[in-house]
């Protein structure tokens, strides 16, 4: 029997790597897609069991659209979608470009928006499929140097939301994942940088989140917060988001034992 396919965006490290294997195991033949040629080629080699390997920079235009061509034409057996591609500049909104902002929401709003939207008539006309995405607490929960990123996070959910409700009765399932702060390169790179982010409660892992991905495989839910407790937080913050100036010396107190425990792991 011909193995489902499954598409995941930044599959070349971290949680889109992690959720690749995870795919692979349960039976999927996985596009594997990253911003180069030779970071998918390598995390397919990787990856094994037939996987794909496709370079696409989901921060361009001409990267995004030949992504949903591909999509349209030549995927026709498409039963997964993963949104995942990251990117992230942690500095207040004043000190960085245009060029920072735009990519952030260009890489985690604009592309998976585009790329969701060619795979529905794929996965209608079968009347099955499932879209998902690596949302993020920040999309709920915004805190200082992330504002962009947090943006773009709550225009995916906002976006996800909407479609559910589009898609219902279609077959079409909708996941969104919301992890707190994961111990992923892109993570590693910015705390090694000249930025500062807040964390509320100890860095998981991308098994914790892999976990999350195929917990929503197996039972569809719209929203799957890692941990399960701190959507409760985030959501609660959300209604009230003027406290957030009040609340932020208590937060920054709590972020700096997390951030000291999260160095002390990754530096032993």
């Amino acid at each position: 029997m011909k193995p489902h396919t499954a598409l995941v965006t930044g599959a070349a490290s971290g949680i889109g790597a992690e959720v690749a294997r995870r795919l692979v195991r349960r039976g999927h033949r996985v596009i594997v897609v990253d911003r180069t040629d030779e970071l998918a080629a390598r995390a397919a080699a990787d990856i094994g069991a037939g996987s794909l390997a496709v370079g696409c920079d989901l921060a361009t235009e001409a990267g995004t659209a030949g992504l949903c061509e591909r999509i349209a034409d030549d995927w026709r057996d498409l039963e997964v979608l993963v949104c995942n591609a990251g990117a992230v500049v942690l500095r207040e909104v004043a000190d960085q470009s245009a060029g920072d902002l735009d990519r952030q929401l260009d890489v985690m709003l604009r592309s998976p928006m585009q790329v969701i939207r060619a795979a529905i008539p794929v996965f209608t006309e079968r009347e099955r499929g499932h879209i998902m995405a690596t949302v993020s607490l920040s999309g709920i929960c915004p805190m200082p140097t992330t504002a962009a990123y947090s943006a773009a996070k709550a225009g995916l959910r906002a976006f996800l939301a909407a479609l559910n409700v589009e898609l219902t009765g279609t077959g079409v399932h909708i996941s969104g994942i919301y992890p707190t702060a994961i111990d992923t390169p892109m993570l590693r790179q910015a705390v090694s940088g000249d930025g500062s982010l807040e964390y509320l409660n100890r860095v998981r892992t991308v098994d914790d989140v892999a976990d999350a991905y195929e917990r929503a495989l197996d039972r569809p839910r719209l929203e799957i917060y890692v941990p399960y407790r701190d959507g409760f937080t985030a959501r609660a913050v959300q209604w009230t988001p003027g406290m957030i100036p009040r609340t932020l010396p208590l937060f920054r107190l709590m972020s700096r034992r997390n951030r000291r425990e999260y160095l002390r792991r990754i530096t032993e």
